[in-house]
């Protein structure tokens, strides 16, 4: 299925939203390929998973990815690299789940900016941008 421009703003949304330099994060939360157990697909995660929120652990990266119809697309996997096009260093690859969510609490070196890209059904997609974060 083909991935569209609803993937690249769920990422912007934050899905690759994060928290600021926080040392210390309550537990850890991370997404798995196969699971259900996570909610809200489409809203932002980091209203509840941040630093005094209610959520499972403060989020660093959080979002959901859907299909062209709008579904949501199950177990897609996210990379983040330190270059455009899936070049320099993989800093970090996050599995989704089965409600298209994906999200991780690890604490991630974000330098200059990281450039995702999205697997999902045998296609990926790069995208060229890395100021695609905001700090809450």
């Amino acid at each position: 299925m083909t991935l569209i421009a609803k993937v690249l703003s769920a990422i912007i949304y934050l899905s690759v939203l994060m928290n600021c330099n926080h040392a210390k994060m309550r537990e850890e939360n991370n997404s798995s390929a196969n699971t259900d157990e996570s909610h809200n697909q489409g809203l932002n995660c980091m209203s509840c998973h941040k630093k005094g929120g209610k959520g499972e652990g403060w989020f660093t990266i959080a979002g959901t990815a859907f299909r062209s119809n709008g579904a949501s697309a199950s177990n897609v996997i996210i990379k983040l690299y330190s270059q455009p096009g899936g070049q320099g260093e993989l800093k970090k690859q996050i599995t989704g789940d089965l409600l298209g969510n994906f999200f991780t609490t690890d604490l991630l070196g974000f330098g200059h900016g990281l450039y995702p890209s999205i697997e999902f059904e045998g296609n990926t997609k790069f995208y060229e941008q890395s100021n695609i974060n905001r700090c809450l």
